[in-house]
């Protein structure tokens, strides 16, 4: 019902406990002095008690819409073919989440509802810096849900589709880091079966852990550092942090018995994109897929975030499966000239058709990706990319490094004149 009076809306906050109790009695103060229930809500969001979300939902007369048992909404956070996701605060334990609520034809069947708890039950027990942290699942009037911990950042479909491919070291990292986050996962028997851009989150983290409540107040405490030992404050330096999003879902788009045609119905209807890095075997058959499919699809989102497209662009629904069994992408080589050759060969094992010929872990991949994603790559690289941006080539340099004494000239036996020992200085580009 669309609150008429500030009263009314002031019985409406009440009713669905959206407002602290201190909170409450400020704004049944305000609505002694404010009648138009506007004009209250107004006030009420300049003083960050309600979110632009919670006001329009509230003027709109849905505020049952921002209640889910005992989480409230403070923002959606976008919608998809299975799920709804929202910025969330639990009532009693003050938890703020992204709480995904899945749609009810998404959970019609009794076998999907089964899988879907059995793999929440799963992901309770994973704990990695690099997969976001599970923190609630439960079921209300018929409407499953699950929370996980909130984080700001972007995934890494939006930040190509934004900023054009990635530096090299960049991607490297990004992809090095979902490896580590697979490969947890891996070791308690998990297949995530849905890996892509749009499931790896990209945050910052400043070195310690990212706690599923956090108030303003604490945040600002948490950004203004702590101080060490000798009294001086110690600020720890942000770091990009990638965590994998949407375990558990994959049931739901790959249910148990369905084959063909019924397959690819679930799949087109659920989400739009997973054909672009779905694994070979797991088109035939996803209930038999192994950690082997997610690195190669782990290998399809590096493609992406190198090149700024998928491996496969044209082509309907079962032409892109039957082009990931079959053909092979475009060379990275025909967007881009500064990939290493290694780094081209590692992404070239990731995506390899047959299983056995692909990394067979996660921790392989995160590994082979190590050398190519440190600091010293990334400024080696932008370097390089500084110098090549020069119309002219830079002069020519005496290169003065001194040699080891091991590579030293031997000294000219007496008598004899010392001959000059010249060093050849190759340049490689980047230096890979």
């Amino acid at each position: 019902m669309v609150p008429t009076t500030s009263r009314a809306l002031i019985e409406t906050l009440t009713q669905c406990r959206l407002l602290g109790s201190e909170q409450l009695r400020q704004a049944a103060d305000l609505a002694h002095r404010e009648s138009d229930p506007r004009q209250l809500a107004r006030r009420l969001g300049q003083r960050n008690f309600l979110t632009i979300y919670q006001i329009n939902q509230l003027l709109a007369g849905r505020a049952k819409d921002l209640v889910l048992g005992p989480y409230r909404f403070l923002d959606s956070l976008g919608q998809g073919g299975l799920s709804s996701v929202y910025k969330a605060r639990h009532v009693d334990y003050d938890w703020l989440v992204a709480l995904k609520v899945i749609k009810k034809e998404a959970m019609a069947s009794e076998e999907g509802r089964r899988q879907f708890l059995h793999e929440m039950e799963a992901m309770a027990q994973m704990d990695h810096p690099n997969i976001v942290a599970f923190v609630d699942v439960d079921e209300w009037e018929n409407t499953f849900y699950f929370a996980m911990e909130f984080v700001d950042g972007i995934d890494l479909a939006k930040l190509v589709a934004l900023s054009g491919p990635l530096p090299v070291p960049e991607a490297c990292d990004y992809i090095r880091q979902a490896a580590l986050g697979l490969q947890h996962a891996h070791e308690r028997n998990l297949v995530h079966r849905d890996i892509k851009p749009g499931n790896l989150f990209l945050t910052q983290s400043a070195g310690g852990d990212l706690a599923v409540s956090t108030r303003p107040e604490e945040e600002g405490s948490a950004r203004r550092g702590t101080k060490g030992k000798a009294g001086k404050k110690q600020k720890n330096r942000p770091k990009p942090v990638v965590k994998i999003l949407d375990w558990g879902l994959a049931t739901l788009r790959f249910p148990k018995g369905y084959t063909g045609p019924q397959l690819l119905e679930n799949m087109a209807r659920g989400i739009v994109g997973t054909a672009d890095y779905l694994s070979p075997e797991q088109a035939r058959d996803h209930t038999a897929v192994d950690i082997r499919g997610d690195i190669y699809s782990l290998g399809s989102a590096f493609y992406f975030l190198l090149t700024g497209q998928p491996p496969f662009t044209e082509g309907s629904l079962m032409q892109k499966l039957l082009q990931h069994k079959q053909a092979e992408p475009e060379p990275v080589s025909a967007f881009r000239e500064d990939v290493p050759p290694r780094v081209v060969d590692i992404l070239r094992r990731m995506m390899a058709k047959n299983p056995e010929d692909r990394f067979q872990t996660p921790a392989a991949v995160a590994l082979a990706l190590l050398a190519f994603s440190r600091e010293e790559t990334r400024e080696l690289t932008r370097l390089c990319r500084k110098v090549a941006m020069r119309k002219t080539p830079p002069a020519a340099r005496k290169d003065q490094t001194p040699l080891p004494a091991a590579l030293e000239q031997p000294a000219s036996p007496p008598g004899k004149s010392k001959s000059r020992h010249k060093r050849s200085v190759q340049s490689d580009t980047c230096g890979f």
